[in-house]
């Protein structure tokens, strides 16, 4: 006689906990945002994607408007280095940290981050939207940011390092945020599509040069920083001078 076949169990899968559950909503989110923009993607289309109910979606986050901005913070509130940079005292070594870590981020961490090329894709719909994600992001970059950026100016005119000039504290942290959105947006396809001249590495430390010139730091001060390995995916060369161009065996031209 066969022996009756015995039903086959599918272990269930261990039950998040909500910050688990809100993360995985938002890392649904993002990149329908990304690929269709905040007015096309649904709440429908964003609870199926994470695999939840309208409904719990709206248990995390009040409106679609909520779970845009949380888009955001999220990448801000989860950051360490963020955490450390806002922390750390008015001086000219914090202001030379503030704007490597932009330029880092831009030109170094982005390209090979998917998710980070879809956080940029969403950045560009928005301007080509209604603008109400940008106008999340910079409302927080002002609050959350902007102070620190701002005292760290004033500490390196104080100490003699940065000659105040025409451009508002926080006019100059929108600019240099303005450049490194292009660095960003030329590499959205996996390639960069400007032929610059030498690599990565060589290209943040010209960026972080041009920018911090541009605040007004002395060669010398920006030198000292360096030197000091403020930028630590830019090797220091005492031999090189800022200007200088040089070609490296990773070269970022495109074919």
């Amino acid at each position: 006689m066969t022996p009756p076949l015995t039903p086959r169990v599918t272990p269930m899968a261990p039950r998040l906990n909500a910050a688990a559950r809100r993360k995985a909503i938002l890392d649904s989110a993002l990149p329908l945002f990304a690929g269709k923009g905040f007015a096309a993607t649904t709440t429908k289309e964003i609870a199926q994607a994470a695999g939840v109910s309208e409904a719990l979606i709206f248990k995390h986050f009040p409106s679609k408007a909520s779970l845009y901005e949380a888009i955001f913070l999220s990448c801000i509130d989860d950051d360490p280095e963020y955490a450390r940079l806002v922390a750390l005292p008015a001086s000219t070594a914090t202001l030379a940290q503030m704007i490597q870590a932009l330029v880092r981020h831009f030109v170094i961490d982005l390209p090979d981050d998917g998710e980070e090329r879809a956080r940029h894709r969403l950045t560009l719909l928005s301007l080509l939207e209604d603008g109400e994600f940008m106008r999340l992001v910079y409302d927080g970059l002002r609050e959350r940011f902007l102070p620190t950026f701002a005292a760290a100016i004033r500490a390196a005119a104080a100490a003699g390092d940065l000659v105040p000039g025409p451009i508002l504290a926080d006019n100059a942290l929108w600019l240099a945020d303005h450049l490194c959105m292009g660095f960003g947006a030329t590499c959205l396809s996996g390639r960069s599509l400007v032929p610059y001249n030498g690599d990565r590495a060589d290209l943040a430390r010209q960026a972080i040069w041009f920018i911090l010139r541009g605040l007004g730091m002395r060669d010398e001060a920006i030198a000292a920083q360096e030197a000091h390995a403020r930028f630590p995916f830019a090797p220091f060369d005492p031999l090189r001078s800022p200007d200088a161009a040089q070609v490296h065996t990773d070269p970022i031209r495109s074919n």
